[in-house]
């Protein structure tokens, strides 16, 4: 038995502001109506002795520890730019206006 029909699928595109065409929404209704059905299967599961969890996963931190490194210097970084503008990276403006 469908769990839902073409006329739900329509207003659900309404809703939405979606243009369908009468092929969209056949093929949406046949897509719908699966995915409600393995809703209905995964609902259907006893569960009553499965602890919850929000994640199956052990937690780990994987981030590094903070170190305080050698960095360049204004001079050295803008040394090899191919322009360089009151001690800043010169770039041209968007969508190929005027250079520098």
């Amino acid at each position: 038995m469908s769990q839902i029909s073409r006329d739900e699928v329509a207003r659900l595109a309404k809703l939405a502001r979606l243009a369908l065409t009468d092929h969209e929404l056949d093929g949406f209704a046949g897509q719908l109506d699966a995915i409600l059905g393995y809703v209905s299967k995964i609902q259907a599961v006893d569960v009553t002795d499965v602890a919850p969890t929000g994640n199956p996963l052990k937690a780990v931190n994987v981030s590094r520890p903070d170190v305080v490194e050698h960095c360049l210097t204004q001079a050295e970084a803008l040394a090899e730019a191919p322009a360089a503008i009151d001690g800043r990276f010169a770039v041209p403006q968007i969508l190929g206006e005027a250079e520098w």
